[in-house]
């Protein structure tokens, strides 16, 4: 029989050690960042009445679900988008109609396919509401790219797409939405194959083609120009323009790392605009997502656009580690003493603090032991006190 007293479940785990340090540090320096762009930090319930993340009467399939001692379903913290939303559309004492917040949190889902998958996400994000403007859409997008580099990580490509875009470009083609869903579905499964045979299908060559093209292969300034050439006197064209704009205001931000993708386009009934991505090399999976759902507010009393992303830190944290961005490491010193110099141990302590050197206090029964200890756990050296005073001894 399993010893549930020893055992974590499936798709959670322990964090310690230089992990947690690094963990720490991202955390300090986003919420830092973040908050020197006028967000203020924002703390909401772990618990949640489960309707908070089951809009239009379906319960999303990736919820952690209990029932309290009322007999009310609640739900673990599964989005903190929703989250905020509830807050903001509930809270009468708020001032003015634009609220721009931050957090950091752990959300709980249950992924698609089990195995090897995490449960427990702690994210980082801001939500910049009651705006609707092309600066708070670029606003967003320097903002994640400033965090990550708040962090280090200066090597990264934000991928930009609309869900604007794809909408008027399926109004363009005279697209029904039983085609437009099977087509989005193929795109959100990454099923290329599927994808193609829907377009042949349902659609004349140029324009299947031209689909097709999109959902494979982004660029940058010259492959939107192109795209526009294509779709003069289109919808779909003015979206562009407006994708264009973004494009040229952040590289005048000195941001120019930007690739327009539109198979990033997914969780079509939440995005109403922008969406955008920052990917890191050799990682598949986005350490930022985000972009424009102006609808979603509406659905809790308060009709306000917002825009804003989540920035996966325990992603973040493992990409930092293996490529050594950040130190945290310092000195580690192991004090040693005979059981009467106690409190000039703990004086001693004071000092390197200055020096960025800790000072662990441990009881051994001798210096041997003392030192084979600080040798099995990494430390720098030993400092031994006595009644005749303080030395270092090397740890060999």
């Amino acid at each position: 029989m399993k010893n549930y007293k020893l055992h974590i479940s499936d798709g959670f785990k322990d964090l310690y050690g230089d992990e947690m340090l690094i963990s720490k540090e991202i955390e300090n320096r986003v919420l830092n960042t973040f908050s020197s762009f006028g967000y203020e930090l924002i703390k909401t319930p772990g618990l949640e009445y489960i309707d908070v993340y089951s809009l239009d009467s379906t319960q999303k399939p990736d919820l952690y679900n209990l029932i309290n001692r009322q007999g009310e379903v609640l739900s673990l913290r599964n989005d903190m988008t929703s989250s905020v939303a509830r807050f903001v559309s509930t809270n009468n004492s708020l001032k003015g109609d634009t609220y721009k917040y931050c957090y950091c949190a752990d959300t709980y889902r249950y992924p698609r396919l089990y195995q090897g998958k995490n449960h427990q996400f702690l994210q980082a994000g801001i939500e910049l509401i009651g705006n609707s403007s092309i600066e708070s859409d670029v606003e967003a997008i320097y903002l994640a790219s400033q965090a990550l580099k708040a962090c280090n990580c200066n090597k990264f490509t934000i991928n930009i797409g609309s869900s604007l875009f794809l909408d008027t470009l399926f109004d363009d083609f005279k697209i029904n939405n039983d085609v437009k869903k099977l087509i989005l579905q193929s795109v959100e499964n990454k099923d290329y194959v599927s994808l193609k045979n829907i377009l042949n299908e349902n659609l004349d060559a140029e324009h299947s083609k031209l689909i097709f093209d999109l959902m494979i292969r982004g660029g940058k300034l010259k492959f939107i120009e192109n795209l526009m050439n294509s779709l003069k006197g289109k919808k779909s064209q003015e979206v562009l323009k407006y994708l264009k704009n973004i494009y040229l205001t952040l590289r005048e931000l000195d941001v120019d790392n930007i690739i327009f993708d539109f198979s990033i386009y997914s969780y079509q009934k939440y995005y109403t605009g922008i969406i955008f991505n920052i990917f890191v090399d050799n990682i598949t999976k986005a350490l930022v997502f985000g972009g424009r759902c102006d609808s979603l507010f509406k659905k809790y009393g308060k009709d306000l656009p917002n825009v804003g992303f989540g920035l996966d830190l325990d992603l973040l944290t493992s990409y930092i580690l293996n490529s050594s961005l950040i130190d945290v490491k310092k000195k580690k010193y192991l004090a040693y003493q005979d059981g009467e110099n106690f409190i000039s141990a703990l004086k001693f302590t004071e000092n390197l603090k200055s020096e960025n050197i800790i000072l662990s206090w441990i009881k051994f029964n001798n210096l041997d032991e003392a030192l084979e200890y600080a040798k099995e756990n990494s430390y720098d050296k030993v400092v031994e006190f006595t009644k005749s005073g303080i030395s270092l001894k090397e740890v060999k």
